[in-house]
Parts: C-alpha cells; structure tokens; sequence
C-alpha cells in the first residue's frame, strides 16, 4: 500500500467526524465538566446532574467558638475567632495554605473582654505583619470597652503588647472595627466611637465614625474623625479602592433616616460622607445590620440590608469610578431578607455576597449571590441553613486560590463551633439549587 493512500477505516472515521465534532465536542466538554467536579469533592459529597455542592472541610477551631473573621493574603488564607471557657475569651488564628491549616496561634485572652455577636474581633496582614484587635471593658456599664489591638512585626517574629487604638480616655463605646492593609506592612483602621456620648447632654450625645492609621511597629499614626453623627452599632466596612481607602457605614440623619453613607481617603483628605443610595430608611433604633464594601477588577461594590417601608431587602451596587458614581442598586434577596451581609470582589471584578434570608417559614438561609464584571447574575441560590438567633454571628467570606471560602458560627443549645466550606470558583455556577 502506498503511504498516500488511506484506509477505508481512516476514510469513514474523517467523514464521520466531519459531521458529528460538536456532539463530540459537548460529549467530551461534558464529562470533563464532571470529572473536574468530582475530582474537587470529598468522597462524601454527593453529585448529580453536573451539580455541585459546598465543600465542608475542618479548621483548628475548638471548644466553645464563635465569631470567625477572614482574610485572603498572598501566602494563605487567615482566620480569627474567639474560644470561650466560662468568662476566659481567647483570640486565636490560622493560616490555610489551600490543603492545610497551621495550628491555632493565641493572639490575647483575657476574663474582662466585652464579646458580643455583633462586635467582633478582625485579623488583616500586610507584608507578613498581622494586625488583630479585641474588646477589653473599662467600666462596668454593659457598653462601656475600648478597642485594643496588637500587631504581629514578621521581623522580629513578635506580638506588640496590646494597645488601644484611639487616642481618646473616656468610659464609652469603641468598636466595630474594620481594617486592610496600608502603607509599609503598615494597616489602616476604621471604627465607631463613642466618646461624644458621654459628658454631654442627651441632645448632644453622638456616635461618631473615625478612621486611623497603625504602622508596622504597632505605633499610632494620624487619626480622623469622618462623620459626627452615625448609627450607634452597625459594623463598618473598609476597602481599598484604586482611587484610595473608602470606608462604607450606616448613617443617623437629625430625622433618624439611616441609610448607607461612604466616605473615601483621596490625595491625603477625606472627602465629606455621601449616600451610597437613598433607601429613606426611617428607624428610631440601631437594626445592627451594617454594609459590607470590597474592590477588584476595577470594580467596586457595595452590599446592604434595609427595610425601608417595611420591605426587607439586600441590596447591591457597584462602580466602576473608585464610588464617585454608583449605579442602580439591584435586590439580591427572593425570599425575606434578615440581612447581614458580606461581599467580596475578586481581581476579575467579580462579586460574591453572602447574606440571610429567611423563607417565611421555621428555615432561616445563608444565600450566595455572584456578579460578574458586568453585573451579569451568575448564581443566586442557598447555601445552608442556619439559624437566625443573634448566636449565629455574620457569616464570612473570602476569595483564595481560585476557591471562595465561607466561614460561620454554627449555634446550637449550648453548644458553639467555627464551620468552614469551599467553593471552586470554576463550579459556581453548577451548585445545587
């Protein structure tokens, strides 16, 4: 046989491929949908109909614990929480390599800290250095605590001493604290603050949101006041935007509106607050259900709960100009929203909220809605469930590693404890409904 001629069998399998690649194509895209999904789930994670599910994986977490924060740096991904035995708190972390954990590192402890579900500790690195704060009481009224904070220096392998972080003396509320990294392994803070609250009349007395700088030795450096008159105990969300730090919050207008405001560190100034969007929320009480901002991609977005009209609702808007102009906000909830909400945006300007909804009967959801850059939905479905008692806390999220990280306190009786999952960014879009 020559070599220019071909077998009748080389001949019938090109005609055949000629009319039928792409039902090879989608045969063979198909089963490597499948594989790839599998191959990403434990043994004990079901799946069917090209769906995935949220991987559960374990953490260092121990004992009684509760309140988790997260955090994504370039060497892992960190998490805090807080370990109680009768009045003895205990600020712990962990780094998460993407197969392992370290073991649990003490941070502080103590048996006067102010813990609360709300209120909780927060952990951010920069360049190897660790800063982490907690809550220590100065006074015995219920609300009455300081913000200490230490910083783990990557040079000299160590923890500062506690320290407070504002520069204030009286017996009031500090805390709400939200921190990224700034400047030389060096930190930027964002916090509420009560030292007008007391010492002044009751007309006068105002929760106040202040932001301010640590630098890589656990020093203080300049600190700001950005509103004089905010919602007295809504968490405050920090990111860093390509135009500079912007700090997200609730606000407390004269007529008790408290809708979302945003104020942004720019060529050395901040500029004055301005509404994210205009709910009209009118409330005479704080809802405890603060906003949540991240940036990436060149994209900035910021989630919220409001009940505006007695419509519970999560919101989202993004922008693409640093938050100089934000675009119609857009409801991520189809159930009753509870709120407490928490986004994260990826460096292709993706964003993946998490927030609670409850479904109008005895189940309370943790859902997860995804944007692409172009707020596109990608997916909007359940996660688990969980209860909605104050216990619970806020569920967490992070980007690591091509995977997306939830972390949340799991309350049941008596009994509290840290749970984590993981989520390939690449099988978001297949998760079980």
């Amino acid at each position: 046989m020559l070599l220019s001629q071909k077998p009748q069998i080389l001949i019938f399998m090109q005609h055949w491929l000629k009319h039928n690649c792409f039902a090879v194509l989608i045969t063979v895209s198909v089963a490597l949908s499948l594989i790839s999904c599998k191959n990403q789930q434990p043994s004990d994670q079901q799946l069917s109909n090209q769906q995935c599910s949220p991987i559960k994986f374990e953490n260092p977490s121990q004992g009684y614990a509760a309140m988790s924060r997260l955090f994504a740096a370039e060497d892992g991904l960190y998490m805090s929480w807080v370990e109680q035995i009768d009045s003895l708190a205990t600020l712990k972390f962990a780094k998460f390599d993407g197969t392992n954990w370290t073991k649990a590192n003490t941070i502080a402890s103590g048996t006067d800290w102010f813990v609360n579900w709300a209120d909780f500790p927060a952990i951010a690195v920069n360049d190897g250095n660790i800063f982490a704060h907690y809550l220590q009481k100065s006074a015995p009224d219920t609300y009455t605590y300081d913000i200490k904070y230490k910083v783990y220096n990557t040079l000299n392998g160590q923890w500062s001493e506690g320290k407070k972080l504002h520069t204030d003396t009286t017996k009031s509320e500090h805390g709400f604290v939200s921190v990224i990294p700034y400047g030389k392994g060096g930190f930027m803070a964002s916090w509420l603050d009560g030292r007008n609250t007391v010492h002044v009349p009751d007309s006068l007395r105002q929760m106040t949101l202040r932001a301010g700088i640590v630098n890589a030795d656990a020093s203080l450096g300049l600190q700001w006041q950005l509103d004089e008159r905010v919602c007295d105990c809504c968490a405050t969300s920090i990111a860093q935007t390509p135009d500079g730090p912007m700090v997200v919050y609730r606000d407390r207008s004269p007529d008790e509106i408290r809708d979302i405001y945003s104020v942004q560190f720019k060529d050395s100034l901040w500029t004055q607050p301005k509404v994210v969007y205009k709910d009209d929320w009118h409330i005479n009480g704080c809802p405890v259900n603060g906003p949540s901002i991240s940036s990436g991609g060149g994209v900035t977005a910021v989630s919220w709960f409001t009940n505006a009209n007695d419509n519970p609702l999560v919101k989202m808007t993004t922008s693409k100009d640093s938050g100089k102009t934000y675009g119609m906000p857009y409801e991520l909830n189809y159930m009753s929203a509870v709120g407490r909400v928490a986004t994260v945006v990826d460096s292709r300007g993706w964003s993946y909220t998490i927030f609670m909804s409850d479904d109008g009967m005895e189940q309370t959801w943790v859902r997860l809605d995804v944007e692409d850059a172009s707020q596109k939905t990608i997916k909007n479905t359940n996660l688990f469930g969980l209860s909605s008692d104050r216990a619970s806390g806020f569920p967490q999220v992070a980007v690591f590693n091509q995977y997306l990280y939830v972390s949340y306190t799991n309350s049941i009786k008596e009994k509290s404890e840290v749970k984590t999952l993981k989520i390939p960014l690449e099988q978001i879009e297949f998760l079980k409904e």
